[in-house]
């Protein structure tokens, strides 16, 4: 009997050796670079939506609230127009389009651009979890959902798992997002736009309601110039020139300009007067006329001796002594998809009145 025993205690003491080593060999596994981040997001997600554990939306996203549109779907490939607000899982905002979270926030600017953002949807210009949220979504429908950060990446893989197995610097992210409008063709898009403006908008041009300004006008009349011509283009004259002759090439001009958007946001001038009366007056520039260096082609114009956009010069370029005219025209001749600063989104159709003027004293 005492030799069972004595087997018996010899038998659990090396059952009980080998077990911790199997657990001490289990802790040097090493586990994927999100585990602990997913382990963090599943405790948050239990305390805060646990109606959603367990209820994964395709790769993994979590849908808070929805409310369907009844407008065109999003699609993957094109440009969806959004209202946005981004929150971390703190409920602090990280990014918005609104201006009353701007305000909320204490960083609202009257010379920044508040209001709808094109978003492009095609494959890897898109965080992943984004395009999880958004596409499938339909014209005036709003969701609000949840992001783990594992799918913020713009990296596309074919096995969900991937993802939690691929390391990143990205973070849990909670969207707010109304669709506007969708697209796959954002010149057009563009130009239906500029379109409305001309038929609807009351922003002044020239002191004017610019549909009085336009009246007539349409996204056909894109103005044909010459060095290949300029779909998406538009000038209207405000003041006839002193002479019908077109300006040498070695000339030098001066003018006097506003920059706008189409929603009437001023983003530049040389007017002084103008440039306080829009809070973008700054101390360490010169107000008065600018000088221009003619050209043989309208995209070797220099505006102090830079270059300028093509729009801008195009602009210029219908152009005589003394005549004042306003160019509307298509982000491709702007700032394209990047936008310019806080103030020029991406694709955006920019507005340039210019009134060529004396030389300063």
């Amino acid at each position: 009997m005492s030799d069972i025993l004595i087997f018996m205690k010899h038998f659990f003491r090396y059952i009980t050796i080998a077990a911790l080593a199997l657990t001490g060999c289990a802790r040097t596994v090493s586990e994927g670079p999100n585990e602990s981040a997913k382990r963090a997001f599943d405790a948050w997600l239990h305390v805060n939506y646990p109606e959603l554990e367990n209820k994964p939306s395709g790769l993994g996203i979590y849908v808070i609230d929805e409310k369907p549109g009844s407008g065109k779907t999003v699609q993957k490939e094109g440009f969806a127009i959004i209202d946005m607000v981004k929150t971390d899982l703190d409920g602090n905002i990280t990014e918005f389009t609104d201006k009353d979270a701007a305000i909320q926030l204490g960083t609202y600017n009257k010379s920044y651009y508040y209001g709808p953002k094109v978003l492009t949807t095609t494959t890897n210009t898109i965080q992943v979890g984004l395009s999880e949220g958004i596409v499938g979504m339909q014209v005036g429908g709003e969701k609000k959902f949840i992001v783990p950060s594992w799918l913020m990446t713009y990296a596309t893989y074919d096995n969900p798992e991937d993802y939690l197995n691929t390391s990143n610097n990205y973070s849990n992210t909670i969207f707010e997002i109304k669709v506007r409008d969708f697209t796959t063709d954002i010149n057009a898009w563009q130009t239906d736009s500029i379109g409305r403006f001309f038929q609807t908008s009351e922003v002044k041009i020239d002191d004017r309601p610019a549909k009085e300004v336009f009246k007539g006008m349409t996204p056909a009349d894109s103005v044909k110039a010459a060095n290949g011509g300029a779909p998406g283009f538009y000038y209207k004259q405000l003041r006839k020139p002193e002479s019908d002759e077109s300006l040498p090439s070695d000339t030098t001009v001066y003018i006097n300009y506003v920059g706008k958007l189409l929603n009437g946001l001023v983003f530049d001038t040389n007017i002084e007067k103008v440039a306080k009366d829009n809070d973008i007056w700054s101390s360490s520039r010169t107000y008065e006329p600018t000088e221009v260096d003619w050209a043989e082609k309208y995209s070797e114009l220099k505006l102090d001796g830079s270059e300028v956009i093509s729009g801008f010069a195009l602009t210029l370029w219908q152009m005589k002594e003394g005549e004042k005219g306003v160019g509307v025209f298509y982000s491709p001749l702007g700032y394209s998809y990047s936008g310019n600063g806080n103030s020029i989104p991406g694709y955006a159709p920019l507005i340039f009145e210019i009134e060529m003027t004396s030389k300063p004293e």
